[in-house]
């Protein structure tokens, strides 16, 4: 005769449990143990950037900033349709716009027109 073994469901829970805490605690761990990083911030562990670099780039970094601008002014079956294009706006420390480079991002804002 064949003997049945009786597994417990507790069994099954700890296989299923043990290696998804340890998988999510060594998870945790690396996100608490990171600084955050802002946009142009180095890490510190970062070693040596491997494209080289300007000296003008290392001695002044620019400053970013998304601005939209008016591009058209039309009228569209009875609405004024106005369209705004995103530029990126590259400043140095003083403010003084270096580079405007356009995106492909556009907005087209609706007016009414009532006679």
């Amino acid at each position: 005769m064949k003997k049945r073994v009786k597994i417990s469901p507790i069994f099954f829970l700890l296989m299923l449990m043990v290696p998804t805490l340890y998988l999510e605690s060594s998870y945790l761990d690396s996100l608490y143990n990171t600084e955050p990083l802002f946009i142009g911030q180095e890490s510190v562990n970062e070693s040596e950037p491997a494209m080289a670099e300007s000296k003008e780039q290392k001695e002044e970094p620019l400053l970013f900033e998304l601005d939209e601008r008016l591009i058209n002014k039309e009228v569209i079956d009875g609405y004024l349709v106005e369209t705004y294009r995103e530029y990126e706006l590259y400043k140095d420390k003083s403010g003084k716009v270096i580079k405007v480079i356009p995106t492909s991002n556009y907005n087209y804002i609706r007016y009414k027109i009532y006679n």
